[in-house]
């Protein structure tokens, strides 16, 4: 899935609008989430983004703080690579000239964020806090290493991409 960024009116950050779907079940002009122009942390919601701490932005959408997250596994490999559930890599659609100060450009192919068939995602697939329908709930916030992501075939868990 392609997007490409979009200003919301009264606030810094940017929705992100899908321009071509991929294999994925989105449409065009759908919104997948939202991203920060300055940190560029995405979110699936505008309340859920967590800013970076040196963002001018952090602490605004409805969070003054934010929760300690701790890994609730050790399963290997990582659940969010696992086969039976795919997880649609999102990428940006154009690559973008000059930006304003302080502004994070991206450039065509530039992965920006992860959606889980459940609705949730993230800039980082593995801080996705999955909703509690999904068979991943419960178990956001896990690392791993290189060796663990290398383990299982990329090409062969992910799709739309």
């Amino acid at each position: 899935m392609k997007v490409v960024r979009e200003d919301l009116e009264g606030t810094q950050v940017q929705r992100l609008v899908v321009i071509d779907p991929g294999r994925t079940n989105h449409y065009e002009q759908e919104v997948v989430g939202y991203l920060c122009p300055e940190c560029a942390q995405a979110d699936e919601t505008l309340e859920q983004i967590w800013h970076d701490e040196d963002c001018r932005l952090a602490g605004e959408h409805g969070r003054d703080h934010y929760d300690e997250l701790e890994p609730t596994n050790d399963v290997r490999p990582v659940p969010e690579l696992q086969p039976d559930h795919p997880v649609t890599i999102v990428e940006y659609g154009e690559t973008e000239g000059r930006l304003g100060e302080g502004e994070v450009g991206f450039h065509e192919g530039e992965v920006v964020a992860f959606l889980c068939e459940c609705g949730a995602s993230d800039e980082d697939l593995f801080e996705i806090v999955h909703d509690e329908c999904c068979e991943l709930a419960g178990q956001h916030g896990r690392r791993t290493s290189a060796e663990d992501f290398s383990a299982v075939p990329p090409d062969s868990l992910l799709e739309g991409s």
